[in-house]
């Protein structure tokens, strides 16, 4: 019997029979939800077989908490993002056939009668959305073990983006956790936690967060952004570029190349997607090849006010590149 099937029989052994004796009837997962988290599958058993092991080893029960009582970790591991559709598919796979994975909590250190989870928390708000209590482990833990605990779970499952990576051994490190720590929570030795931390701490923080998880940036582009960011133009111009409604619409990995793309121009390094136009609205575009940069517009009453204020446009513009040079 799988890891996943044991664990189903001992959380369906709490719940209640039905008049006839059997248990409530669970809609099986349809064929496209099995394809959509197919990807994951081996990767879920494993985690599933070894949170049933921890469980009852240490005698263990699989309890339903309401999750409006849970509060998160102490350490954020996840970036935001407006497209998630993981998140989606896990959502509707718990609402289709119930939360197969118990999440990890402890007590709440300081709030009586609420909890913190070191795991889970994708789940916690799946549960919270369909309105459904959420399986958890209650485990004693210190704030050590919490970390290990969270950074472990999500190694195992490979969904965590090289920057969320990044971003969490950075978090770690910042609250005082030790080396050994951080690397015990990320699964990496201490050449691959530098390289990581290298990557976080040289890209501004409000660009990696306007930029989200970007799944398919791995270290070596985000080690170019981090290059090309050194420039204060290039810095100004994708501060621009984050702010955008198109850019905060797109989805993250559009976003992330977007981004590389704005800073690259100021280096020369400009490719296909640098010659697209950086800005365009109802009034006009701005377009550049890296070398030079095109203002066009089609409104004739705000091309005579551009005119009139070019001088004083590029003052104030010396004035924010200073301050932002300082």
């Amino acid at each position: 019997m799988k890891g996943r099937d044991i664990l189903k029989s001992l959380v369906d052994a709490g719940r209640p029979a039905a008049p006839d004796g059997s248990l409530p009837h669970q809609r099986p997962a349809g064929a496209v939800k099995a394809l959509n988290m197919g990807l994951n599958r081996l990767n879920e058993e494993a985690a599933e077989a070894k949170v049933l092991r921890e469980a009852l080893a240490n005698s263990e029960n699989v309890l339903e908490l309401d999750p409006s009582t849970i509060d998160a970790s102490i350490v954020s591991d996840r970036l935001s993002s407006f497209d998630d559709p993981a998140f989606a598919d896990l959502k509707n796979a718990i609402e289709t056939s119930g939360q197969q994975v118990p999440v990890l909590v402890r007590l709440h250190p300081l709030e009586q009668g609420r909890y913190q989870a070191a795991y889970g928390h994708r789940r916690i708000r799946a549960a919270r959305e369909l309105r459904r209590k959420v399986k958890a482990i209650v485990r004693p833990l210190t704030d050590i073990e919490m970390v290990i605990a969270q950074g472990q779970e999500n190694g195992q499952r490979v969904d965590l983006s090289f920057i969320e990576r990044a971003v969490f051994a950075s978090k770690l490190d910042a609250q005082g956790f030790d080396r050994d720590t951080v690397c015990a929570a990320l699964g990496v030795d201490k050449p691959e936690l530098s390289r990581l931390l290298t990557v976080a701490n040289s890209v501004d923080r409000d660009i990696i967060n306007a930029i989200g998880p970007a799944m398919k940036a791995g270290r070596p582009r985000w080690l170019r952004l981090a290059e090309a960011l050194k420039d204060a133009d290039a810095a100004l111009l994708v501060g621009a570029r984050i702010k955008r409604e198109d850019f905060r619409q797109a989805d993250s990995d559009t976003r992330f190349k977007w981004a590389l793309a704005a800073a690259s121009l100021m280096k020369g390094e400009g490719d296909q997607h640098s010659k697209l136009p950086i800005v365009k609205s109802g009034v006009g575009s701005i377009e550049s090849d890296g070398e030079t940069w095109r203002l066009t517009t089609t409104d004739k009453a705000f091309g005579a006010f551009l005119e009139g204020r070019l001088d004083a446009l590029f003052r104030e513009f010396e004035t924010t590149r200073k301050g932002a040079a300082s």
